[in-house]
């Protein structure tokens, strides 16, 4: 019960069965990637998930594989503000060690390739807390 006080989704308690251990995993997993095929849309920005194209008031953008994932994670949820630490895991895996200061230099990407044909910044930074879109 403390877990999930404390942000946690799920749990499951010992013993346990490893069929709905897995069963919850894939439930979650649904939640936080789109489905293969499936477009996400905020504002002027166009996501294709299968394509890996994103296009912003009709012009196609570059993004980069690690900017298009921020952008991705981003779209999923646009009201949520994620933290540093979240984006790490998120986009660049838990395996990986990557400093925390990466991802105000991949988000630096990210604003400028939206930006790029005189689109408003949509990525808004709350102080102390993380990034999310306007």
């Amino acid at each position: 019960m403390r877990g999930l006080e404390t942000g946690a989704d799920d749990y499951v308690v010992k013993p346990y069965s490893v069929i709905e251990l897995m069963a919850r995993v894939r439930s979650q997993l649904r939640r936080v990637r789109p489905s293969v095929g499936q477009q996400l849309t905020y504002d002027d920005i166009t996501l294709d998930a299968e394509s890996h194209k994103v296009t912003r008031d009709g012009n196609e953008l570059k993004l980069g594989p690690t900017e298009f994932r921020l952008l991705v994670t981003f779209m999923e949820k646009p009201s949520r503000v994620w933290g540093r630490d979240q984006l790490l895991d998120r986009v660049w895996g838990r395996d990986n060690y990557v400093d925390t200061r990466t991802v105000d230099v991949h988000i630096g990407r990210l604003r400028k390739v939206l930006m790029q044909c005189g689109g408003s910044d949509v990525v808004r930074t709350v102080r102390g807390a993380g990034y999310g879109l306007i």
